[in-house]
């Protein structure tokens, strides 16, 4: 015998599609919700209007500002290691004073 899968009404299904066109990712709306990956993305491609391929908005970018996105890409990135780094450090820094709190408080308990 075959075992089927959940079955779902039309109107979840237009639900979830409504979720996806506000701009929610896939993967958010699958957690949220408790759907597969591969059902919601059939949902969207059945469900949602296809565009024509001239009814896509052209957007011309030009080379100068991809490298200038890049360039502050690049130093966002160096920034967020350093401020990790220094996150981790000070967490590291407060491990070891609650080991040695820890091991102050159990030599007191033992006496």
């Amino acid at each position: 015998m075959r075992v089927t899968g959940k079955r779902y009404t039309d109107d979840f299904k237009k639900m979830i599609v409504e979720v996806y066109n506000t701009g929610k990712p896939i993967k958010e709306i699958c957690e949220e919700y408790g759907v597969t990956y591969v059902t919601v993305n059939n949902w969207v491609n059945k469900l949602q209007p296809k565009a024509k391929v001239s009814e896509k908005p052209i957007i011309k970018v030009p080379k100068e500002t991809k490298v200038k996105d890049k360039e502050t890409s690049i130093d966002a990135d160096k920034d967020e290691i350093l401020r990790l780094k220094k996150e981790n450090e000070r967490i590291s820094m407060e491990n070891e004073i609650l080991k040695k709190a820890i091991a102050i408080f159990s030599k007191d308990q033992n006496l």
